[in-house]
This record gives structure tokens, sequence and C-alpha cells, in this order.
């Protein structure tokens, strides 16, 4: 097959004993479409202009900002420290000569009480020599000592945590995390390969771990569901028995406790029916979903480089959150003083206060484009490798094709998805920030109307992006626009709903259950690392940061093998829609033809040419053997050969095949091959 699937097949069936193709079946579909063109370039110029104004947003900030003042900060007159200050107009004690002064001493003026109950402080400071006593230093910053008893008045349980100060905890982390990060990287070292060994092994062991996947959760929620009526039962008994001894507090508290129970226990017992009629109703669905865990462990091991792809998305958003983070910091430092009861404060300008939106909104746009960069890439290969009859010869390299594909036609399709997304985002966090304005304003009901319209949107965005992820696979296919291809891919998922509930709801507890066992692995080696280092005081810091960072890996190498799952699913719905098996054959496994209705005429028709199949090929072994020069290439009848008999008529509209064989030649047996009067 060609990189892009432009090579002709021809599907040959047998009528009569004859081997025959349907008019036109040179021409039929054969994987992703290789004649494409640039869709959707209008989103694509909004996006390159966003990105424009990003990277010069930040250098307008870098020349307009004073990031001193956030290093070693300020007093109350505007005098930074560290450096010779600017006077400040109508503030006399501004201008100050602050060279010899880089450090900034601050404190938290407040009483205990006021700071446990109220959680008042106000903050001042001056610009030092040297830090003083009971401070310790953290860059430019003397970061005063919090004494045990201002904890003391905050909680009991919070203050049982602290076996010194603040600072002296979190001197003691980073000297353990200096002590340890060669461990951290082993573990995520160990974490990579646990994650690369289990996808590559559910190709194996796919119906093994569903199939435990759904043991556990019927288990868990009947068990639960049986502990939650025991227990409601125990202390209602024991309620009623201890009644008259009670007083009235411990009555209704007996009696709240015991309602509570009730609740949960209806309510996991509903839960639990709803389980299992879906289990029930979805049991041969199940089986699809082993398939397809089957058919992506295939992919990703014909496929492996499919695993690294996460890499380079991972290097993009780093670099991309780097900046941003950036040009963040930077905007917090720009703003122009103005007094203020004697204090000077910085006050952002309309304009700046403006971009910070816009700066957001950038890079939630940005992002959510790489994101969807690696998903198209991922569904053209895996679909140029699902429609790709002989995977082991005609391949290619579909990964590269793949990049290539996207980079050249469908950027554009990718900048109007993500803009969808990111603008759904941006409405939800203006939402988030109206509602805290609200409550603070004391209007709750405003803000639990706030509080339900963000509800509805999360529910939305969720379904923008399961949306969004098939129709980057149609694209992948098709090379349609955004538009058409996110109506495509809808229509064929509603047409197949049961399917993919199935795959959306076993299917993803599956991958979240494989995701957690590789951290819970990655947890297990590092206890057994650290269990022996007594130099390390909080051992469980660095083991909860490399589990942190296992899961991020899991979550890397599981979103590719889910992106495989769902492009194999959209791709077996397309041949289900598109081939029949036996005239049209499938492109689809043994495995997933179990999963159509005329599955036995299907396998038939795929073992008829498969047979046929092996006896041209061992005919043109027998030839080769034999000193034979002629072609056994099945085509028809006297394509590249001007001296072959005449074509007999058509049988039923289709064309009789015949092999060439050059005319100085004897032909073979007639055993072997049709001839054109029979």
């Amino acid at each position: 097959m060609g990189c892009c699937g432009a090579a002709t097949r021809i599907h040959t069936a047998r009528v009569n004993g004859k081997v025959l193709v349907p008019p036109g079946e040179e021409d039929k579909f054969n994987g992703p479409i290789h004649n494409r063109v640039c869709r959707d370039v209008v989103f694509l110029i909004l996006f390159i202009a966003l990105v424009i104004g990003a990277i010069a947003f930040v250098w307008y900030v870098y020349h307009e900002s004073d990031p001193e003042r956030l290093v070693h900060g300020n007093d109350k007159y505007g005098n930074v420290c560290g450096r010779r200050n600017k006077k400040i107009d109508g503030i006399p004690e501004s201008g100050q000569d602050f060279v010899n002064r880089p450090y900034f001493t601050f404190g938290l003026s407040f009483t205990a009480t006021d700071f446990a109950v109220q959680g008042r402080a106000r903050v001042v400071g001056n610009c030092t020599s040297s830090c003083q006593n009971q401070t310790t230093l953290i860059g430019y910053l003397c970061i005063p000592t919090i004494a045990r008893d201002v904890v003391n008045y905050t909680d009991e349980a919070l203050s049982s945590m602290y076996t010194g100060t603040f600072t002296s905890f979190f001197e003691q982390v980073s000297l353990d995390l200096q002590r340890s990060w060669q461990y951290i990287l082993i573990l995520c070292a160990i974490a990579v390969a646990l994650a690369f060994i289990l996808t590559l092994l559910m190709r194996f062991i796919a119906w093994v771990v569903v199939y435990i996947c759904i043991f556990v959760m019927v288990v868990g929620t009947i068990g639960g569901t049986i502990y939650l009526w025991v227990t409601w039962h125990l202390k209602k008994t024991k309620l009623e028995e201890e009644k008259e001894n009670m007083s009235e507090l411990e009555k209704n508290v007996g009696e709240r406790l015991v309602r509570y129970f009730m609740i949960a226990a209806v309510v996991a017992t509903i839960f639990t029916v709803i389980v299992l009629i879906i289990l029930i109703a979805l049991r041969k669905r199940i089986m699809l979903v082993v398939a397809l865990f089957q058919e992506a462990g295939k992919a990703v091991g014909a496929m492996p480089f499919l695993l690294i792809h996460p890499i380079w998305t991972f290097i993009w958003l780093t670099v991309i959150c780097l900046v941003w983070l950036l040009g963040w910091i930077l905007m917090e430092a720009t703003g122009e003083p103005q007094e203020y009861e004697g204090s000077v404060y910085y006050i952002k300008t309309n304009f700046m206060a403006g971009m910070r939106w816009y700066h957001i909104f950038a890079f939630l746009w940005i992002t959510q484009f790489v994101l969807a960069c690696q998903d198209i890439t991922i569904a053209g290969a895996v679909a140029q490798w699902f429609f790709t009859r002989n995977k082991k010869k005609d391949l290619g390299w579909p990964i590269l094709t793949s990049m290539k594909r996207m980079y050249r036609y469908h950027l554009g399709s990718i900048a109007l998805g993500s803009l969808i997304i990111a603008i759904v985002k941006l409405v939800r966090y203006l939402l988030k920030s109206l509602e805290k304005r609200l409550n603070n304003s004391g209007n709750q009901c405003c803000a639990c109307m706030l509080k339900c319209c963000r509800c509805c949107l999360w529910c939305f965005e969720k379904f923008i992006k399961f949306l969004n992820k098939n129709a980057y696979i149609e694209i992948a296919i098709y090379g349609y626009g955004f538009c058409k291809a996110a109506q495509k891919a809808f229509t064929l998922l509603v047409s197949n709903v049961l399917r993919v509930a199935a795959i959306n709801s076993v299917g993803t507890f599956v991958l979240f259950l494989i995701k957690m066992s590789i951290v819970a692995l990655t947890i297990l080696i590092g206890f057994y690392m650290f269990q022996d280092r007594t130099d390390l005081k909080y051992f469980y810091v660095p083991l909860i940061i490399a589990a942190i960072f296992s899961y991020f890996i899991a979550h890397c190498f599981i979103s590719v093998f889910e992106m495989t799952i769902d492009t194999l699913f959209l791709c077996f719905c397309e041949d289900c829609e598109r081939n029949d098996g036996i005239a049209k054959p499938y492109f689809m496994s043994k495995g997933l033809m179990k999963f159509v209705e005329n599955s036995r005429k299907a396998m038939e028709a795929l073992d008829e040419r498969e047979k046929i199949e092996k006896n041209n090929n061992n005919n043109n072994n027998n030839n080769n053997n034999n000193g034979q020069s002629w072609a056994t290439t099945v085509q028809p009848v006297g394509a590249g050969n001007p001296n072959a008999p005449p074509r007999s008529p058509a049988v039923r509209g289709l064309t009789p095949l015949q092999p060439a064989y050059p005319p100085t030649s004897v032909p073979p047996s007639p055993s072997h091959f049709l001839s054109p009067n029979t």
C-alpha cells in the first residue's frame, strides 16, 4: 500500500469457479485518502495571528516590567531593594539608594488570635543588608520563622502535623530532595518501562485485564451495597436498644447517622442495579472492547514509535508553559506607582488588565492545538495500519506519512477544533471569576446560578472534546474539513451508540486501572528503595513526587493507547458501513469480524481469498524454480499483453481475469489459471 493509500487493489470473488472482479473496484476506498486540499485556512491564519500576538505581548511586558521588584521586593515607599531608585512624585521617602541593601525582610503584623480565627495579617517590610535572627533566607527574601504557639491556635489536628517550624520542615524536605533526586529519576524511568511493557502486553492479556476489571467492579459495588445495608441495620438496632438511656442530643445524632447510612445504602443499591443492567445489556459489546484492546496492542506493536510521540508533545507543552509563565510573571511586575494612605502601590493599566485574559486565552488555544496535533497524528497512522491488507509489506512509514498530511493540509481544522474548546474553557474561567465576586458581595442566589452554568459548561466541554477526537479521526481518514468531519463522526457514533457506551464505560475504567497499576507498582518499588535510607527524614515526599510523575507518564502512554482504540473503533464502523465482507471484503481482522452481522459468510469469503492467494504464491514459486519468466500477477485479460486472447463476455457485470504471459512462452497449466474460454 502506498503512503497515503493511493495504491490500487482488485478485490476478487469466485462465481462458477471463475475469479471475477466488479467493474470499478479498482477505485475502491483503500485507506486514508491521498488527494486532499487545505481545509479551514481562515482559522489557521487566526491562530498564527494569535501566536504572533502572544509572543509580541511577552516581548512588550519584558521591556515594560520591573522584574527586580518581584525578585528583591520593595518597601512601602516604592524603593526596590538592591538598586538606586528613582524619585516618585508626591512620595518624599522614595528615590533611596539601596544598592547595599539587597535583602527584603518582611513580617506579618498580627495577633495569634486574629491569625487563627480570622486569618488577618498585614505585610510590612524593609530593605536590609543581611537577614536578622528568626528568619530564613530564600533568594533575596528573609522569611520570618512562625513559632509553634501561633499554629496551636488553629487546630489540634493541624498542629499535630508539625514537629517544628514551617521553615525547618521545608528546609529538611529540600535537603531530602537533594539527596534523593537520582532515585526520583530512576523511579520515573521504571514508570516509563512499566507503561511501555503493559501497553505492548495488552495485545495478549487484554481479555484478562478487562474481565478482572469487570469482576472488581461488580464485586465492589455489590459488596459495598451489602456493607452499607448491614451497617444501617446494626446501627438502627443499636439505637433502638439504647434509645432510653440516651440524651436528646445523642438521640438526634444517632437518628441522623442511621438516616445517612440508609440514604447511602439506597444510592449504592440504585448504582449497583444500574451497573448490572449496563453490563448485562452490553455483554456482547464488551467482547468488542476486548477485541479492540487486542487490535490496539497489535497496532502499537507494529508502530512502537507511537509511544514516543507524547515525548514531543510534552516538550512542546513544557516550552509553551514556561513562556506563558514568564509572560505572566513579567505582567505582574508591571504597573504605575500610586500613593494611597502613605504607601505606594503599583496599579496596572486597563490595557494590562485586559491583556491578562488575552494571555490566558492564548495559552488555552495553543495547548489545545498541540494536543490535537498529537491526536490527529496517531489517528492517521492507526487508520493507515487498519486499512492496509498486507501490513508486513505495504505499511511503509505511517507515522511520518500522517504527520506530513497533518502539516500539509489539516492545521486549519485543528485550529478550529482547539478554538472551540479554548472558548468554552475561557467562558468557564470567566464565570468562576464572576462567581467569586458575587460570593464576596453576598449575592448567593446569582452565585448559585453561575455555579449551575459552570457545571453545564463542564459537561458541554467533555462532549466537545469527545466529538473533536472523533472528528480528528474522520479528518485523518478522509481529509474533511472540521465541521463536516464532526457531523460525519456524530452520525457514525449515534448509529453505534451501544458500542460507544461499552467502550466509554468499560474501556475507560480499564485504562484508568492500568494507570493506577503503574503508579502503584512505582510506589511499591520506591518504598523498597527508600525504606533503608536513614538519611531521609521525610522519605514519603520524594515518593509522592515520583508517584505524581509516574501518573503523568502513565497518562501519556495510555492516552496513545486510548486514541488508538478510538481510531480502531471508528475504522471498524466505517468498514462495516462501506463493505459487506463478500463482494466488498472487510479490512478488519478475523478478531473484529466476529462482531458483524454476516460474520460467518465474511470469514468464509476471507478464507477463500486467502486460499487463492496461497495457491497463486505457490504457483509463483514453482514457476520461479523452473526458470519461467512470465508474470503470475492476476490482472484483467489483455492488460499489458497485446497478443493475449480476446476478452470474453462479462458474467453478471463481472470481468473474468487471467494471468498475462509472454507471447513466446508456453503458458502454465489451465488448472492453475482460468482460460478465456472457460
